[in-house]
């Protein structure tokens, strides 16, 4: 039978990035086209600049509850979680605690720093991971010993968004004398996370500006008072010299834009993903985390046994919907899953995950849109088949 497809475009990889908020657009545009000042000169145009810069600081510290001091800001959160592991390493290089913990189901710029650190002479082990991509608690406590310099693990999991009990694991960590990294790009300012840094206790945590409505090119990490790093970036003497070269004014602008707006209530967002989860299940999908009650609202990850990502991705892009597999991407294929897999699941079936990711924007009427294109693809894949 025949199905209504709507004549709007609909956008469910809100996870991947958000689209640009008229705030942030707004507070972006003054340092695109008249302040255009280095705010490492002296004179009146960089002063201004280096004073915009200062009013994003406060803002973050303000909105973590930390010091004005602790926040510095970057090109993202890739650039975020490579300074803090690695920078963290490069301070302790030759020292007695030559391990570094990385969670199994992380986000690839946290797992890819493994060869530049092993090249620094640190020994790197993974913590598994339970079938929702959360720390092995137990795992954790019996890898710890004084000889482990860093623990990373994410706050939230960024393809099916379970939220780890980071406060629990900072407390094991902290318990060996170990620092603890988190990986918080997901759930920073997510709909429903309110938190501050004392109550994730991490000494590290990392963020980006995307994610949240705000732009592509700024991020900022949290480095608790006492914590050491090298740069990774050397030049001049900005960002407290933890980072060389002129620094992203007008992102930075944007992203405390996005950082001041109020949160948005994350409850039709909840409604919707439910909606869109149980009519995904009458299609046969099978949902990868059953209990929600601890996933950031917006994330839904199923699985169709009989069909594989790859392909119910294009049919969905060529209907008008935008999801994505969370897995990655290369020469045009997908590849497994390093997040299923590490959940235990296999090479092939790690092929299969889908990820529809709400925004700010979600209703009842477009989570039933959405229903209507994935059953239309549902259908034609399906009919191929027969």
């Amino acid at each position: 039978m025949a199905r209504t497809i709507p004549s709007q475009r609909i956008y469910l990889d809100n996870a991947a990035t958000t689209p640009l908020c008229a705030e942030s657009r707004q507070a972006m545009l003054p340092w695109l086209e008249q302040g255009y000042g280095n705010p490492s000169s002296l004179h009146q145009e960089g002063r201004k600049a280096k004073d915009a810069i200062d009013s994003a600081r406060e803002v973050l510290s303000n909105d973590l509850g930390c010091l004005f001091a602790e926040v510095l800001f970057t090109s993202g959160g890739t650039e975020s979680a490579n300074l803090a592991i690695v920078g963290t390493a490069l301070n302790h290089v030759g020292s007695s605690r030559n391990r570094i913990l990385l969670g199994a189901s992380e986000h690839h710029c946290v797992i890819n720093t493994e060869s530049t650190l092993r090249a620094l002479g640190f020994q790197v082990e993974f913590l598994p991971v339970d079938g929702q991509a959360r720390v092995d608690i137990q795992a954790l406590s019996d890898k710890l010993s004084e000889d482990v310099l860093l623990v990373s693990t994410m706050h939230a999991n960024n393809e099916l968004g379970t939220i780890q009990p980071i406060r629990e694991i900072a407390d094991i960590v902290h318990g060996q004398g170990s620092m603890l990294h988190t990986d918080a790009v997901q759930s920073f300012h997510a709909p429903g996370q309110n938190w501050k840094v004392s109550d994730l206790d991490a000494d590290l945590v990392t963020m980006s500006a995307h994610k949240i409505y705000g732009p592509k090119g700024a991020g900022a990490i949290y480095i608790r008072a006492g914590v050491k790093l090298k740069p990774l970036v050397v030049g001049g003497g900005q960002e407290r010299e933890m980072r060389g070269g002129t620094e992203n004014v007008a992102a930075i602008a944007g992203f405390a834009a996005a950082v001041a707006l109020a949160r948005p209530n994350s409850d039709p967002i909840q409604s919707a993903r439910e909606a869109l989860i149980s009519e995904l299940a009458n299609l046969g999908a099978i949902a990868t985390v059953i209990d929600r009650s601890n996933v950031l609202s917006g994330h839904a990850h199923v699985r169709f046994p009989d069909i594989d990502a790859e392909t119910m991705l294009i049919v969905l892009d060529r209907l008008g919907l935008s999801a994505s597999s969370g897995a990655a991407c290369s020469s045009g294929s997908i590849e497994p899953s390093h997040v299923l897999e590490a959940c235990g699941y296999s090479a092939e079936e790690s092929k299969y995950g889908l990820r529809f990711s709400f925004g700010r924007d979600a209703t009842a009427a477009l989570a039933h849109d959405a229903i209507q294109i994935v059953q239309s693809a549902v259908d034609q894949i399906r009919s191929r088949k027969d």
